[in-house]
């Protein structure tokens, strides 16, 4: 509690609040989607996938564990002492009221810190992928800022974000760090059996139905990731082929377009908004933004033909060579512009 109110007393108090609610607001949820198609298509499609089941465990393990607590919040407990600073602005939802903030912090344990778990994890998984020293001093001061960030909100105690903390890195090495001989080598053995995995995921979902109906139903929602990723995996793995920087840039901006459109659209339901938010996500990323960047394409050029936007063709025809020769520079500008940004944007695994 002393930690708490230390930081609360922190001057300027205007200045920290906007500081503290910013840096919290960065472990809310919307960054963590708008971060996928920057991985997908900037990065490495393995990268993102990967990335994405990590978020997924993450999620489950702190429903789990939060259905197993029922602490109330420091601001709730002491009210006296600790003040309640979290903005209205939860991720991309608007509470009305500060009374309906507080309800739904009523309704929610704090234990373990959620903030803390999902940003360590993928902080860490994010900070190994990365080889730039300035990228990973941001990420390390993100995993621990964040959870610094609500002890100063009063919605945490210290013991909840160290938690957190602790439990996003042992994910992390779990996901990232251990390595599994038999999944790596010998794939063909822990192929499953379609009656096999039904049952395996029946019993799971019962498991997670007796300790909490709520993460029976996370669970649910999040098994439509990997499901949407194999039943659609041969267009998937079309789309990702590398065909230059332009198009990976492309997708990288739309997708972020689609996925804040999403989170916008979705965001009135809250926590559940979000989760809705995993399977339309994961099909308009590696799947719809490209198909409709693929079929846009020749339509724009047609309407650039035919408005002649591009320049235009002169009428006379008593200069073909002249033409020739303007297009050949034109499409070689063009393939310069192309290798200079796929050394920014390079697609490795």
């Amino acid at each position: 509690m002393d930690i708490i109110l230390f930081l609360q007393a922190l001057e300027p108090r205007a200045v920290v609040h906007l500081v503290f609610a910013g840096i919290s607001w960065c472990g809310d949820g919307p960054l963590y989607f708008l971060l996928f198609p920057l991985l997908y298509w900037g990065k490495a499609p393995s990268v993102a996938v990967r990335y994405g089941y990590l978020w997924g465990w993450a999620v489950l393990v702190m429903i789990v564990l939060k259905s197993s607590t029922a602490t109330m919040r420091p601001f709730l407990a002491a009210p006296a002492q600790v003040a309640f600073l979290q903005p209205l602005l939860a991720g991309f939802t608007w509470f009305p009221s500060p009374d309906l903030l507080r309800e739904a912090y009523r309704q929610s344990p704090t234990f373990p810190s959620g903030h803390a778990l999902v940003a360590t994890a993928l902080g860490l998984y994010l900070a190994a992928h990365t080889p730039s020293v300035g990228w990973r001093c941001l990420l390390g001061s993100g995993i621990v800022l964040i959870p610094v960030a609500r002890l100063y909100l009063g919605v945490h105690y210290p013991i909840d974000v160290l938690a957190g903390s602790a439990i996003g890195a042992l994910l992390w090495v779990l996901a990232t760090r251990v390595h599994w001989p038999v999944r790596a080598s010998h794939k063909v053995r822990w192929h499953l059996w379609p009656w096999r995995s039904l049952l395996l995921t029946g019993t799971l979902m019962g498991v997670l139905a007796v300790i909490a109906l709520e993460a029976a139903v996370v669970w649910l929602l999040l098994l439509s990731y990997p499901v949407l990723l194999t039943v659609a995996r041969r267009p998937i793995v079309a789309y990702a082929a590398d065909r230059g920087a332009v198009w990976r840039t492309a997708n990288a901006v739309g997708g972020c377009v689609g996925v804040g459109g999403l989170l916008l659209a979705t965001a009135p339901l809250r926590s559940l908004g979000m989760l809705l938010s995993v399977p339309l996500v994961t099909a308009w990323v590696p799947l719809g933004c490209p198909y409709l960047l693929q079929h846009l394409k020749p339509v724009l050029r047609r309407y650039v033909q035919r408005t002649g936007l591009g320049g235009g063709q002169r009428a006379d025809s008593s200069e073909p060579m002249e033409q020739d020769r303007m297009s050949s520079r034109r499409d070689g500008s063009k393939e310069g512009l192309v290798q200079a940004m796929a050394k920014v944007f390079t697609w490795r695994d």
